[in-house]
């Protein structure tokens, strides 16, 4: 039988060790900061999330092949965290009383609640573009970040498989 305590220590230091890096990367990431994309089609709608690293999104835009740029049609941005940590904790008492000769039960219980792996930090932005416009992929999207020079994702190649 396994005990709880390493059992929670050990999905606690997994947890933590959890990144969530998108599939497509610039060939060089800008200086001081990580971005990274991926994308979606929704009918006739281009879906790209961008990771930022927590940098707000000043600009994108789908670069065409004729040099044309495509803007988005509407950007939005998760909402950010309240900062407050994602492990919960609870503590429950609970009582009781039933039939007629007096049956009594009585319960305290103490649960411990730890996220893992797999989730989405809360900086992604998303970007809709009209899928006819964009044309058909891979797609040259020129992102600039607040504080940081614009950088250039290839999106809907094959990904490189591999965070640079």
């Amino acid at each position: 039988m396994l005990r709880p305590l390493p059992v929670a220590a050990a999905l606690l230091a997994l947890a933590g060790c959890a990144t969530a890096t998108l599939p497509y990367t610039p060939e060089q990431q800008p200086k001081g900061a990580r971005i990274s994309a991926a994308y979606q089609v929704l009918g006739d709608r281009l879906r790209v999330e961008l990771d930022t690293g927590g940098r707000s999104v000043e600009e994108v835009e789908i670069t065409r092949p004729d040099g044309a740029p495509l803007r988005p049609l509407a950007i939005e941005t998760m909402p950010v965290g309240s900062g407050s940590s994602p492990v919960g904790v609870g503590v429950g008492v609970g009582g009781g009383r039933w039939g007629g000769r007096g049956g009594v039960g009585v319960g305290t219980g103490v649960s411990i609640g730890i996220p893992v792996g797999g989730g989405r930090p809360d900086t992604s932005t998303f970007a809709y573009f009209p899928l006819d416009e964009a044309g058909p992929p891979p797609w040259r999207l020129r992102v600039k970040l607040a504080g940081i020079e614009p950088t250039v994702i290839v999106v809907g190649a094959p990904p490189t498989g591999t965070a640079r």
